[in-house]
């Protein structure tokens, strides 16, 4: 037996050139949400770089910090401290301010991110960093993340050219000694360097008593809940100085990711944008399936004659927006996987399709096209079957 087709689809591909508008106006509108919350989530993401360098179990912080270019310092003595608490391995410094650099091309001098920690006490997962350890040691040498962006010069080919750089940082004549890869697209650093303890305390002329990150790793099989709990017993913050908190390294990249969702106008104008492709689609689909049902307007009056329900012809328009969102969320999902890595390889924003992402947008979809099916039907209350004999 031949299967039926469903009168929904062969409303639907009667007219080839109107599907073919409605396909275009639901693949934009796919596109366009998709776009949106890569961009969004992307951010995000961007805005914890450093964050997933760092080797830890438990970082400490001051207490005012919630985001790593906002860090404040507190005193290195609590590293001391918590490293007396049972179950912490080590309690190590993370370094970070601002200097300039000069591009020593043209001797124009940027603000770039200066990272620094004990080379005996590595903290950061960064291969290219941890194989010169050793280098770091001597005066005046420094690592250049060859990632970034091109107002410091062409630091990374001149290097892998020459084999040394000699500029300044922070008026300080500094050694290039090495190259090494982080990067990051709109929110992190526009520029990185890593250097030793002792030589980021001379180019910059910083005290080392002050730490802006304490990273903390925690003996095998050890709770960090646990931790945590008998550091604000010792240390309640309220009775400090300067008060600390001790959280995970998992917590630190929410706190930044709240940062920048709550404290700046990003996660509202990606959001007003996946609406704004929402609206779109959902205007176009009605305004399709209306003009349908008004050409076919005698068809359903038929339907009605002959003994169908209402609930019947609501079925089929129903039916038709469906069909809508899955034709045109295929290709606007297509396309959006090409152009996330167009703009991850022009921007270095992480731009990648995820799971929850896909399953999203694709209820988004049919949700806009099942409300403007919806909308649409209110012409169906016409449909009167003596309209027949009139």
């Amino acid at each position: 037996m031949i299967p039926k087709i469903p009168i929904a689809w062969l409303q639907l591909t009667y007219q080839k050139s109107r599907l073919l508008v409605t396909l275009m106006g639901v693949t934009f509108a796919v596109f366009l949400m998709f776009i949106q919350l890569a961009f969004r989530d992307g951010l995000y993401e961007d805005a914890i770089t450093i964050h997933k360098t760092i080797q830890a179990d438990l970082v400490l912080l001051h207490a005012d910090t919630n985001y790593f270019f906002g860090i404040k310092e507190f005193p290195r003595n609590y590293l001391y401290m918590i490293s007396g608490i049972n179950g912490v391995a080590s309690a190590s410094p993370l370094y970070f301010a601002d200097g300039k650099f000069k591009n020593p091309e043209t001797s124009v001098t940027e603000t770039i991110g200066v990272c620094a920690f004990r080379p005996d006490r590595p903290v950061l997962n960064l291969p290219d960093v941890n194989q010169l350890l050793d280098t770091l040691q001597k005066p005046d040498t420094v690592l250049f993340d060859k990632l970034s962006r091109g107002e410091y010069g062409p630091i990374a080919s001149d290097f892998q050219n020459k084999g040394l750089i000699t500029t300044e940082l922070s008026n300080h004549k500094i050694n290039v000694v090495g190259l090494f890869s982080l990067g990051g697209g709109v929110m992190s650093q526009d520029g990185l360097v890593i250097t030793s303890d002792l030589n980021y305390s001379q180019l910059l002329n910083v005290p080392l008593e002050k730490v802006a990150v304490g990273v903390v790793k925690l003996d095998p099989g050890i709770q960090p809940e646990k931790v945590i709990e008998e550091f604000s017993k010792r240390f309640p913050g309220n009775n400090d100085a300067v008060p600390v908190k001790l959280i995970t390294l998992n917590k630190f990249m929410e706190l930044e990711k709240e940062h920048w969702k709550n404290s700046t106008p990003i996660g509202f104008i990606f959001n007003l944008g996946t609406l704004i492709g929402l609206v779109f689609g959902g205007v176009i689909v009605y305004q399709i399936l209306y003009a349908q049902i008004a050409d076919n307007l005698y068809i359903y009056a038929t339907f009605k004659a002959i003994g169908y329900s209402n609930l019947y012809l609501v079925s089929i328009v129903i039916q038709q927006a469906i069909l809508m969102s899955l034709m045109g969320y295929i290709p606007g999902f297509a396309l959006c996987l090409y152009l996330y890595k167009f703009v991850q390889d022009a921007t270095r924003l992480p731009m990648f399709m995820t799971l929850s992402r896909a399953i999203i947008v694709f209820l988004l979809t049919t949700t806009m096209c099942s409300i403007a099916g919806l909308l649409a039907m209110n012409k169906l209350r016409s449909a009167d079957p003596a309209d027949l004999f009139r």
